[in-house]
């Protein structure tokens, strides 16, 4: 990596906009069974992070200007409770122009800090600035922790290649290929029409109450995330509900999303204004190409509007996202997002004005990670990768921010053949129970 490094215009946009109420952290947790050596695991972060150099740098502004600056400061491991109930600690954020991009949290219930061996389950929580990576990237290098943690207790010695941190010079060019010019004039025409709509239309936020977003610190109990582990079964049905519709399980987790927030935003509006939800969904922009490109944001973002009235049928609904979806697709629409942050930035200079804009952008971000670490390369027992004899990877949850009037962020992945759903709400404007019921709708909806 060439520091200092200027911050892409996405990278920008998600540092702006982190606030200390609503901080721009990711979480990811990685759950472990059996015994696990806190003294391996430090030196194999160590080892991982020399080559994932945005978890390890803070950001300079100069004139206006923001820079990534590599501290090499490995992040100090702290040791907590393991708590069924809150899975993830409290936090508090990351203040990107005083620490490192990168927190780590080590949870059992055995937490005397001259213990090294640890039985039981561990939880790691690796908390993440959005601006440094995306949860792709995260996942990369956790992947990377995990086959050095196997090598340095002689487990397995994995030769996968490793990620080359120069790369992170070009990670936002993201090596775009184009046909003939009337497949961009057909791309630019239809980014134009979905900007013009992201810009105009009035979107509906869950509650009407207003957050408060100028608040010294987070909500009581953030990160508020909950969780659901579909069985076997379950996930069955759901590739068997998608498959009975034409459509895939991103859509039909869209779809639910939609149902689910339509019902809770009755329950609390009674002033039913002409308006729209709309989704958020994370597009990740990795080819090839990127296969040793470090945590990094190669990300974008689509947004899908539905208005009440057009949440009523099912059959319709999720025709209808579907076919939205591989527009998407087949127009490579998720670069609008992207070239319209560079105009903007272009034209305004900086994206706080943006940002000071109270209003709703968004009604929730949904975001599907796929199968996560299907293709690392250590040895599995029931889809569950071995780390060491007597330690394996029993599951994985994660999450994405929650932003101002955006108060659900829904993350689902597939581990082990199961799929996990994590919800984060915004505990500032929704109960625990209305955000049970949220994510009881949806794993219901999607796998009955």
């Amino acid at each position: 990596m060439l520091s200092p490094l200027r911050l892409t215009p996405f990278e920008e946009y998600m540092l702006v906009d982190d606030q200390p109420a609503y901080p721009m952290s990711c979480f990811f947790l990685p759950k472990l069974r059996g015994r696990f050596n806190v003294s391996v695991f430090k030196s194999a972060l160590q080892k991982a992070l020399v080559n994932h150099p945005f978890l390890t740098s803070s950001v300079t502004e100069t004139s206006g200007q923001f820079h990534w600056q590599n501290t090499g400061k490995m992040p100090d491991v702290i040791r907590l409770p393991l708590d069924g109930e809150r899975r993830f600690p409290a936090s508090k954020g990351i203040n990107l122009f005083r620490e490192p991009a990168l927190k780590v949290s080590v949870c059992n219930e055995n937490t005397d800090p001259t213990e090294v061996e640890l039985d039981g389950q561990t939880n790691i929580v690796f908390e993440v600035h959005h601006s440094a990576s995306d949860a792709a990237g995260t996942a990369r290098l956790i992947e990377d922790i995990l086959c050095e943690y196997a090598r340095l207790t002689g487990f397995a010695d994995v030769q996968r290649e490793s990620v080359e941190p120069d790369l992170l010079v070009h990670r936002g060019i993201f090596g775009q290929k184009r046909e003939n010019i009337l497949r961009v004039l057909r791309e630019r025409f239809w980014g134009l029409f979905r900007a013009w709509k992201f810009l105009m239309r009035r979107i509906v936020p869950l509650t009407p109450q207003k957050p408060d977003r100028n608040a010294p610190m987070p909500a009581t109990g953030y990160p508020a995330i909950l969780l659901r582990d579909l069985t076997t079964a379950e996930t069955q049905s759901v590739q068997q509900k998608a498959k009975q519709f034409g459509v895939t399980i991103n859509d039909l987790f869209l779809c639910s999303a939609f149902f689910a927030m339509k019902s809770c935003w009755e329950q609390h509006v009674a002033d039913k204004k002409r308006g729209y939800f709309r989704i958020a969904v994370p597009i990740n922009l990795r080819t090839p190409a990127d296969d040793r490109m470090p945590a990094a944001n190669i990300v974008s973002m689509v947004f899908l509007d539905r208005t009440p009235a057009q949440i009523q049928d099912t059959q319709s609904l999720y025709q209808g996202v579907y076919c939205e979806t591989q527009h998407v697709k087949r127009h490579n629409l998720g670069w609008t997002f992207i070239r319209g942050l560079s105009i903007y930035q272009r034209v305004f200079g900086s994206f706080r004005k943006m940002i000071q804009q109270d209003r709703c952008w968004a009604t929730a971000t949904v975001t599907n990670l796929g199968r996560l670490f299907a293709d690392i390369l250590l040895p599995k027992r029931e889809g569950r990768v071995q780390i060491d004899e007597s330690l394996e990877l029993i599951g994985v949850e994660t999450s994405p921010p929650v932003r101002p009037w955006t108060a659900l962020g829904i993350s689902v992945m597939t581990y082990a053949d199961c799929l996990t759903i994590n919800l984060h709400y915004d505990s500032a404007v929704l109960t625990r129970s209305d955000a049970q019921s949220i994510l009881d709708s949806i794993a219901n909806d999607c796998s009955t």
